[in-house]
């Protein structure tokens, strides 16, 4: 699977640090579901690469940001088709487990992957950089699905239009 244009446009030292988790099958798959209004690469990428800028200008572990962010929604199923009704509390081990099973994680990028649904999801953040994911995280989705609504409710207001003109004349 090719991956999307963009990750060639990525900072170098951001792009080497996720290089081996970028180039894996699995993590490119992630690119076929939808989440928010995107896919779940694109928003794990998005979340990585600011929680990565954040992590290294407050000196915390940006190496571990950057892997665990990209890995925290790796679970790896459309969340959309109906299998999964525990998906909100249940999705980041699932993910975690996911990640375990093909790649080395350190501590801290596990505590990422499992913590970031906090509170929804249990459990707290161990570590500090847990905390700055979980809070980017939730700041890029609310973004992704405020661009959501505005492109329904765009299409909605388009569609409006379209049958006042036409019952108009």
């Amino acid at each position: 699977m090719a991956q999307p244009d963009y990750v060639d446009r990525l900072d170098p030292e951001y792009s080497a640090i996720v290089a081996p988790l970028i180039e894996h099958d699995d993590v490119r798959g992630m690119d076929s579901f939808r989440h928010h209004d995107r896919t779940a690469f694109s928003h794990s990428l998005g979340v990585s690469t600011l929680a990565y800028a954040i992590a290294k200008r407050v000196r915390m572990d940006a190496a571990s940001v950057a892997r665990g962010a990209l890995l925290h929604d790796f679970f790896l199923y459309d969340r959309r088709d109906g299998n999964n009704p525990r998906h909100p509390t249940r999705h980041a081990r699932v993910a975690l487990r996911n990640a375990r099973e093909r790649f080395e994680l350190n501590p801290v990028e596990e505590d990422i992957i499992l913590a970031h649904m906090w509170p929804v999801g249990r459990p707290f953040y161990s570590y500090k950089e847990s905390a700055l994911v979980s809070l980017v995280d939730k700041l890029v989705s609310i973004r992704e699905v405020a661009l959501l609504f505005v492109q329904t409710v765009a299409g909605l207001v388009s569609s409006l239009r379209r049958r006042l003109a036409a019952s108009l004349g």
